[in-house]
């Protein structure tokens, strides 16, 4: 069974949890691994992962707090900028106003990290699965109608239903023009980038590394 929660609200977890944010950490989190990192180490206080690099100096920090890049940090939560970056072998300190929250919260069963840049792998790695459950991150101050509207999209794709994939992203532009403080156009075109990757990102023992049905999935 798929059901659609709430990463700020829901308190029972599944076997699967799908954490979606789509502007911009669950789309920023794929491309990170992408782009050739090691792992990715989240957190959910800037001072945390800052001191973390000042221990450890060859940690790239990566993020947003309320969607302004912390000092110090080497980028923004962007997967635009990400796409450019040469991350071969580093460990990336990432943190985020709602996706690593969100992640937090979680407290039983794998986790992995979906958006429209890796959407058919995760299909394909949860379609067969019991019992999942996808998280649309939302906002601190209500829902975030673009995860709302990709985790239907999702659990309809899952679920073996015939969906025009374009209809979606289309109305997730059309969201993106409505917030006030909406992702720059760079951004967007990531943000809307269907399968990009086979990626799927897991959270196992404090790191997000490329979950290894990602990676049977990408061999196949």
């Amino acid at each position: 069974m798929i059901r659609i929660g709430d990463g700020r609200k829901s308190d029972s977890w599944a076997e699967i949890n799908v954490v979606v944010d789509i502007f911009r950490s669950t789309t920023t989190i794929p491309m990170i691994l992408f782009r050739g990192a090691k792992y990715i180490l989240p957190f959910r206080d800037v001072r945390k992962a800052i001191e973390f690099k000042r221990r450890n100096p060859g940690t790239i920090l990566v993020g947003e707090k309320y969607g302004i890049k912390p000092p110090y940090f080497d980028y923004d939560n962007s997967p635009a900028e990400i796409a450019e970056a040469d991350l071969s072998g580093k460990v990336v300190a990432f943190t985020s106003t709602n996706g690593t929250y969100v992640l937090s919260r979680i407290r039983s069963g794998r986790i992995i990290f979906s958006s429209y840049v890796n959407l058919s792998a995760t299909v394909a790695m949860i379609r067969s699965q019991r019992d999942v459950l996808i998280l649309p991150s939302n906002r601190p101050i209500g829902k975030a109608p673009e995860d709302i509207l990709f985790a239907n999209l999702l659990k309809l794709m899952a679920e073996g239903h015939e969906v025009d994939v374009s209809e979606y992203t289309r109305k997730t532009e059309e969201i993106n023009r409505n917030i006030i403080a909406g992702v720059g156009e760079r951004d967007l075109e990531f943000c809307l980038r269907v399968d990009h990757t086979n990626i799927v990102p897991e959270y196992i023992d404090g790191r997000i590394v490329q979950s290894p049905d990602s990676v049977a999935l990408t061999d196949a």
